[in-house]
């Protein structure tokens, strides 16, 4: 993980990215999960069915795949996701960390405590 420490100013610059990482794994997430309930309830019996469900396994893969490669561009940044908030990020400051979350369209930042926010 990068040891980066950011200004107000410099962590409002890297909001667009932080933005675009966030809503790309958000959707990640979420088609994910869609696939792994089909997976769950698939019973293919017929070769069509199995072809299908071998498609389903690749998209999950390839999701799963993006997903951590979205979180590492967040550890190049030296920013991480809030462990008690999941869709929180915390961007190192010189007192603790700013906490970038809510609609992705919304950006709030504030200071954190070093272990997260409750």
């Amino acid at each position: 993980m990068k040891n980066r420490i950011y200004a107000l100013k410099e962590a409002e610059r890297i909001v667009p990215l932080l933005r675009s990482i966030g809503s790309e794994i958000q959707s990640r997430r979420r088609a994910a999960d869609q696939i792994e309930g089909h997976l769950e309830t698939a019973n293919p019996k017929s070769h069509e069915e199995r072809v299908a469900t071998s498609n389903l396994e690749a998209q999950l893969a390839t999701h799963l795949r993006e997903i951590r490669a979205a979180e590492k561009e967040l550890e190049r940044l030296g920013c991480r996701f809030d462990e008690q908030h999941p869709d929180r990020i915390l961007i190192p400051s010189p007192n603790g960390h700013w906490a970038f979350d809510g609609p992705l369209d919304d950006t709030r930042f504030y200071a954190t405590p070093a272990g997260g926010v409750s």
